[in-house]
């Protein structure tokens, strides 16, 4: 069994060195499960270890690494390893300016309107004619939302694919959710004033620590004071 599909790498986030992060860190989680307490851990599974994480770093323009052999993965998995923690651990230190730039720490306030329209949402749902199966698809969609609200810092991406999830599921089925998409504007629209907010204080918090600047004046040539009349 491989250790990542095609659908793992969607739960991803875009910023890309969280992206490989993420990736990397999953991978380790993969491989330690796969590892054979007898056996150990074969070389079919060394091999993708190895080859997933650096053609993501190259692809992500991350860094690049030795090459290996792939038929004797054995003798360079070492080596190649090493190289890999130290990539994640430059990443690592970089990751939290980098992931700014992508979300938001909502306030308290910013918080509590969102959390406000997730319920409303949910009720609509709970009460709505919908299939029992899709019910409990959005609700999940409901809960991860929930999650990224009340996280440290809110991944925007994450949230627009929520978002743009329940709204292909709750447009255009019954009168009784026509309330859904203003419920989705609204966490879209306090999420960027949101977002806005952060940014103004940050530019104002940088300007605060520039110094202020005072002209010396003492090059400057000295001025004669007598009269010329």
């Amino acid at each position: 069994m491989a250790l990542v599909s095609a659908t793992d790498f969607k739960s991803l986030p875009l910023e890309p060195i969280s992206r490989w992060l993420d990736l990397r860190d999953l991978l380790e989680k993969r491989l330690d499960f796969a590892t054979d307490t007898m056996q150990g851990v074969s070389d079919e599974h060394l091999l993708e270890y190895c080859d997933v994480l650096v053609s993501a770093a190259e692809e992500l323009k991350l860094g690049a690494f030795s090459s290996y052999s792939t038929g004797n993965i054995r003798d360079h998995y070492v080596g190649i390893r090493s190289e890999i923690v130290k990539l994640a651990t430059k990443l690592s230190l970089r990751a939290s300016d980098s992931n700014a730039a992508f979300s938001v720490a909502l306030r308290r306030d910013s918080r509590a309107k969102i959390l406000a329209q997730v319920k409303k949402l949910r009720t609509l749902v709970s009460e709505s004619d919908l299939a029992e199966s899709k019910k409990k698809a959005l609700f999940d969609k409901l809960d991860e939302l929930n999650s990224l609200t009340t996280s440290p810092r809110t991944d925007f991406a994450k949230l627009m694919q929520v978002l743009a999830y329940l709204a292909l599921g709750l447009g255009g089925t019954t009168a009784f959710l026509a309330d859904a998409p203003d419920a989705l504007a609204t966490i879209s629209a306090v999420v960027a004033e949101a977002k806005e907010d952060e940014e103004e204080e940050l530019l104002f918090l940088k300007a605060r620590e520039v110094p202020l600047q005072l002209e010396d004046l003492r090059a400057l040539p000295e001025i004669d004071d007598q009269i010329p009349f």
